[in-house]
């Protein structure tokens, strides 16, 4: 393994000074993404600069907004009871995302600026419509930036909105309103390994009809993304048997999969609409539709 310094800084101000210091140095909150990549030699950070001892990153604030602070681990969402209540699409994701050690760890801000294709958190926080709160260097002063729509966030494999001086300060996730649902579903090699596909859904319900509908995907494309496609087949629909087979199965317009070590292009294609279905037909389960 490489060498690196790692610094522990407990303001921002601190934080801020050793990012302009050290081109190069990455952050970290658990670091189980970035150690990974450091031992396997994809990354090679001249230093890590851990937020885990900066105050108040780690609170999840609830409201009509929900803000889940950047220091956030995924084992604090899944014990956070009003998570648990309004969010158990986030925490359904939540207990598949590695192993218990990982899980006190890692943290959801961290699974989203790893970026990665195949990521379980991504496709929910789409489905959810949540914004990531960034916070930026600016004249030597802390500010908060406008957020950003987490569909923006991502840029490509790896690859987030982020620039030199910036890191997230939250992720905010508005209250789903009533009779509404969600739901996610995975298909991985074995236990503990990334994705082969996720996908998430999102129902909001008037009688029975769909009123509103979001469906995102991942380890189908170089980001995790919506599938307009299913998203305006269904929108205004009234519920039928086949309603959710028919417009799951245009899933295939809003994904460019590949070939990789956990799957091929042509069985993530296959198997995609087959996911999507059963979200979407969870989804309207829990919205209070009937069929």
């Amino acid at each position: 393994m490489i060498r690196f310094e790692y610094y522990r800084p407990k303001s921002l101000e601190e934080v801020w000074e050793l990012k302009e210091k050290i081109p190069g140095a990455r952050f970290i909150a658990g670091g189980t993404d970035v150690m990974v990549g450091i031992r396997n030699g994809e990354i090679s950070p001249p230093a890590l600069i851990s937020l885990r001892s900066l105050p108040g990153l780690d609170n999840i604030e609830v409201g009509e907004t929900t803000h889940i602070g950047s220091l956030t681990t995924i084992r604090d969402l899944i014990h956070h009871p009003s998570i648990v209540d309004k969010f158990p699409i986030l925490v359904e994701a939540a207990k598949e995302l590695g192993s218990l050690q990982i899980r006190n760890m890692a943290t959801l801000a961290g699974n989203i600026c790893n970026a990665s294709p195949g990521a379980d958190t991504p496709p929910i926080l789409l489905a959810l419509d949540a914004e990531v709160e960034i916070c930026a260097l600016n004249g030597g002063v802390e500010v908060q930036q406008s957020r950003v729509p987490i569909g923006g966030f991502f840029v490509g494999p790896k690859k987030t909105v982020l620039k030199q001086g910036q890191m997230v300060h939250s992720v905010s996730v508005p209250l789903p309103p009533e009779h509404s649902g969600s739901a996610f579903r995975r298909l991985a090699r074995v236990s503990l390994d990334i994705a082969k596909i996720n996908c998430a859904a999102f129902i909001k319900r008037e009688g029975d009809r769909v009123e509103t509908a979001r469906v995102a995907l991942g380890s189908v494309a170089p980001t995790p993304l919506r599938a307009p496609s299913i998203e305006g087949a269904l929108e205004g629909q009234k519920y039928g048997e086949r309603l959710f087979q028919e417009a799951a199965e245009l899933v295939k317009a809003d994904i460019t999969p590949i070939d990789d070590v956990r799957s091929t292009a042509e069985y993530r294609s296959q198997i995609a609409s087959l996911l999507v279905r059963e979200a979407l037909q969870e989804a309207w389960r829990r919205s209070g539709g009937k069929g």
